[in-house]
């Protein structure tokens, strides 16, 4: 092998870790006490921070997904919606690959089924015997309210970046590397 296809392949290999920079939210451990930080840092609107605290939690650099965006041009003015689109989306996809296994690609569709199921099964139990579990619930479907009415709203943003997926929930399962289930 010449040391230019020597080079190509690294190259290709870095702009592969370079286009999936949420990779590493799937690698991390699900454990109580990071579902508990994960629902303290949701903000009221059902959304998450693309903060540097949030980051931390999942070893991710959300500003590499900003700067990303803001090259293909996303405008200012709707950046803060979409980055938190991103990382809400990037908290459900993470709770479906942990607690289900769930088969990736999955579509918004998928999203709204696990927490509907998720509901089902806590009302199958007295809810007022685990609140803490209620309170997860509640604050899971306030998460798909915030993906589901965002995507809507900003659905054509996909194509007028020219984004290499259709829709937000794929382009954001590919950030994660999860499209590789397929």
């Amino acid at each position: 092998m010449t040391s230019n296809e020597v080079d190509n392949i690294n190259g290709s290999a870095a702009n592969n870790t370079a286009d999936k920079p949420l990779s590493s939210i799937v690698e991390t451990p699900l454990t109580d006490s990071l579902v508990n930080e994960i629902f303290h840092q949701q903000n009221s609107d059902g959304s998450y921070p693309t903060t540097n605290e949030f980051g931390k939690l999942f070893n991710v650099d959300f500003e590499q997904v900003k700067n990303q965006l803001k090259e293909k041009g996303l405008d200012s003015s709707i950046s803060d919606e979409i980055h938190r689109l991103i990382s809400t989306a990037s908290i459900l996809f993470y709770f479906l690959y942990h607690s289900q296994k769930t088969q990736f690609p999955v579509d918004i569709d998928a999203i709204k089924q696990f927490v509907s199921k998720a509901r089902t099964e806590l009302e199958g139990f007295s809810m007022k015997a685990d609140p803490i579990m209620q309170t997860y619930i509640d604050k899971g479907e306030l998460a798909v309210k915030y993906v589901i009415d965002t995507r809507e709203k900003y659905a054509n943003i996909c194509n007028d970046l020219k984004l290499p997926h259709p829709t937000w929930e794929s382009y954001i399962q590919h950030l994660m590397n999860l499209e590789k289930q397929e």
